[in-house]
């Protein structure tokens, strides 16, 4: 993970791109360390062909691909697999303007905020209902360590938002 960070950070202050971490390793970026099989990223549609470009140049092949997602594998298999999730550049910009930063070896990554990163997982729930488990454990996790940054009315705004009535059942009845 590490060169891989250090690649993309290259990448971005010579501004070729924007990306963001997102996924299980984000978590750390505010207190949660889940173990995880590969790194998620997130950028802006108009970014995919730079991403795609950068990664063919490390050795990465593209495995599988949607419309709002595609997925990399390495030739070595000691390099972790990579998740891509695309987004409008205006989501991109909603996400990035509280971000924080995450220091990865000599890479210093953006990193949605706690309520951007919960958004996120939400919205994966309400597209994908088999994820509930893993992520609502890492959503009440984020809000147990950062309790300032989401709080039990924050997380109800952003289920009306970006999730759905159940899934705030659900989740409501956890946090209880």
């Amino acid at each position: 993970m590490q060169s891989l960070a250090e690649f993309l950070f290259r990448a971005q202050r010579r501004g070729e791109l924007r990306f963001m971490l997102i996924g299980g390793r984000s978590l750390e970026a505010h207190g949660y360390v889940r173990n995880t099989k590969d790194v998620d990223f997130l950028i802006a549609t108009h970014d995919i062909p730079v991403m795609e470009r950068l990664l063919k140049s490390i050795g990465y092949h593209k495995e599988a691909e949607t419309e709002i997602f595609s997925r990399w594998k390495h030739s070595s298999m000691e390099a972790e697999d990579v998740d891509l999730m695309f987004v409008s550049d205006s989501t991109f910009e909603s996400l990035d303007k509280d971000c924080v930063t995450m220091p990865i070896g000599s890479a210093v990554l953006r990193v949605p905020s706690v309520a951007g990163i919960t958004a996120l997982k939400l919205h994966a729930i309400k597209n994908n209902p088999d994820r509930l488990a893993k992520d609502s454990t890492d959503i009440l996790s984020l809000m147990r360590l950062n309790p300032v940054a989401l709080d039990h009315d924050g997380l109800r705004v952003l289920c009306e938002k970006f999730g759905n009535a159940e899934i705030w059942a659900k989740l409501e009845l956890l946090l209880s």
